[in-house]
């Protein structure tokens, strides 16, 4: 028969609950020691890392404040920087294969996309061929062995 996992939440709610009392008195007597001799405060552990990780959070927040005013304004007629991108489609439809453009927003990649010719979701993302045989043709890169090649030359794309 199988076993339940304990519930490791409701063992320790029950453990601080049972020494509760314990933990009052150990709490009253450093209270009382601290307003005998205030030092004990900082040689407390648990202060002293508390007291570090909020300067570390304040002095975090002030690197970035003082980062943030010193950081310089973009000239004055700056354009803001562009979120999307033109892209080179051609359609794979033997009767159309008609290149065009589509203008999306970067790392677009639900290729393919509809034709704008003959209607059709035909559209593949479209690379230029540089070598000598294609002068710079667009093309649908086709994979060989893993590599993106030019369908008429047969050389890798880049």
């Amino acid at each position: 028969m199988a076993q339940e996992k304990p519930n490791r939440m409701a063992e320790w709610v029950v453990v601080v609950r049972n020494r509760m009392p314990v933990l009052r008195h150990r709490f009253g007597d450093w209270v009382e020691a601290v307003r005998a001799e205030p030092v004990l405060i900082w040689q407390t552990p648990a202060v002293r890392y508390s007291a570090y990780a909020a300067g570390g959070v304040v002095g975090a927040w002030l690197v970035v404040t003082v980062a943030s005013v010193f950081l310089l304004a973009p000239p004055p007629g700056a354009e803001p920087q562009a979120v999307s991108a033109d892209f080179h489609v051609l359609c794979t439809n033997p009767d159309c294969a008609t290149h065009f453009v589509i203008h999306r927003a970067f790392g677009f990649d639900a290729f393919p996309v509809e034709c704008p010719t003959c209607r059709r979701a035909s559209g593949v993302r479209a690379e230029r061929c540089h070598f000598p045989a294609c002068g710079g043709r667009w093309v649908a890169p086709v994979e060989r062995d893993g590599v993106p090649v030019c369908p008429h030359c047969g050389e890798p794309m880049d």
